[in-house]
């Protein structure tokens, strides 16, 4: 498996600690992550927010993480590798998310469609369910 400094190197890109710690620190969460979760997930000295946010978008640019809009105002980063997707289910009320295993997914046929319709190839996908989650049921509806 390709290691993210050599990932950055093949495709032109200076290696950084940022960088580098941003893909480690994504590619170790199960979840989803905002620019300040990696932030906080630095090492001391922890970079500013402005340059997390710099080299997320540089990454996305890369195609090395996409950025995933889970019913929230601000979004959230993941890594990418190939032939892998990600299956969520996020509350609506409180923005808990829960990752669960992709188990017998079937979007062959889906994923054959579009490319035959729109001549896509090395497609991934991100699959996100949204509902209420047991904590914020418990509490009722809001008064």
């Amino acid at each position: 498996m390709e290691s993210p400094s050599d990932m950055l190197h093949r495709l032109g890109r200076p290696v950084t600690r940022g960088r580098e710690e941003i893909l480690r620190i994504l590619g170790e969460s199960p979840l989803p992550l905002t620019p300040r979760n990696i932030r906080d997930r630095f090492s001391d000295p922890k970079p500013d927010v402005a340059t997390v946010y710099r080299n997320l978008a540089m990454l996305a640019s890369l195609g090395l993480v996409r950025s995933v809009a889970l019913h929230e105002r601000s979004r959230r980063y993941e890594t990418t590798e190939a032939g892998t997707h990600r299956h969520r289910v996020v509350c609506r009320s409180c923005g808990r998310i829960e990752a669960f295993p992709a188990g017998k997914c079937d979007l062959s046929r889906i994923e054959r469609d579009i490319k035959d319709r729109f001549d896509f190839n090395n497609l991934a996908h991100s699959l996100e369910f949204f509902g209420e989650c047991p904590a914020c049921r418990a509490k009722g509806p809001p008064s």
